[in-house]
């Protein structure tokens, strides 16, 4: 029996289920709600500025408490850590992974993998606005990017380098251009680091833009408006006809 062919169309459906049947963050352990008030006060003051005695009380416990399931602060930061690498799992594994395979086989056309680009977006863009959970994930990743707390090479290795050479390896098909260049990952970076607009700046985003919210039609606009950056970099790709180039992966 032939082994039914990865396509963009499947792989968003599947990480569409995710979203759908993903549960609720919202912890009920003891350890639960330290996490989450850890990853609330490390995404807003940074690793440094943070304190275990500000997360205590945010928590409702007290410091031993703190101490008896996460060590000290650097062990919290890294079980924050750990929890942000597994919501992705969660989300994002499904659609990246068919992708990363798709894209190794070496038979992607230009139009196939700006398929699987596009999809990526609507994915990414649907993971920053999907609840308060999500966003506050995002924004710990983000402020982690900047500072490189004790948690940022887990997050650099799990998430942010192979969600990255991805997106790079899909532009260098879609391009017709080999995988690894510089111009693919720089558009890459460009690229996704152009949704974080909508995530810790996005009180600024929304004031400027006179929205009280990303919702809706709205968020269709952000989406499309990605998709006109996609298509930018993609402005002097080869013809569809092109021979599907291979990808070594590293």
């Amino acid at each position: 029996m032939t082994a039914e062919p990865v396509t963009p169309h499947r792989a968003h459906e599947a990480t569409t289920r995710e979203f759908k049947t993903l549960e609720s963050t919202a912890p009920e352990s003891t350890a639960g709600r330290i996490l989450e008030a850890g990853m609330r006060c490390f995404a807003r003051e940074g690793f440094t500025g943070a304190t275990t005695r500000m997360i205590a009380a945010e928590a409702g416990v007290t410091l031993p408490v703190i101490a008896y399931h996460f060590g000290n602060k650097d062990g919290l930061h890294r079980a924050c850590a750990r929890e942000i690498v597994e919501q992705h799992r969660r989300l994002l594994l499904p659609l990246v992974a068919r992708a990363r395979i798709a894209a190794d086989a070496g038979t992607l056309t230009p139009d196939d993998a700006r398929a699987w680009l596009e999809r990526i977006i609507d994915a990414l863009l649907g993971a920053i606005t999907a609840d308060a959970g999500q966003r506050l994930s995002t924004d710990f990743v983000l402020r982690e990017m900047s500072e490189q707390g004790p948690g940022y090479t887990l997050l650099y290795d799990e998430l942010w380098r192979p969600g990255l050479g991805l997106v790079a390896d899909l532009l260098a098909v879609a391009r017709g251009t080999p995988a690894g260049g510089e111009d693919e990952r720089t558009g890459a970076l460009m690229l996704v680091a152009a949704l974080s607009a909508f995530t810790r700046e996005a009180p600024i985003s929304l004031a400027f833009l006179e929205w009280n919210a990303l919702s809706g039609q709205r968020r269709a606009i952000v989406a499309a408006t990605a998709r006109h950056m996609l298509a930018g970099l993609l402005a002097g790709q080869p013809p569809a006809d092109t021979p599907p180039v291979a990808i070594s992966s590293s």
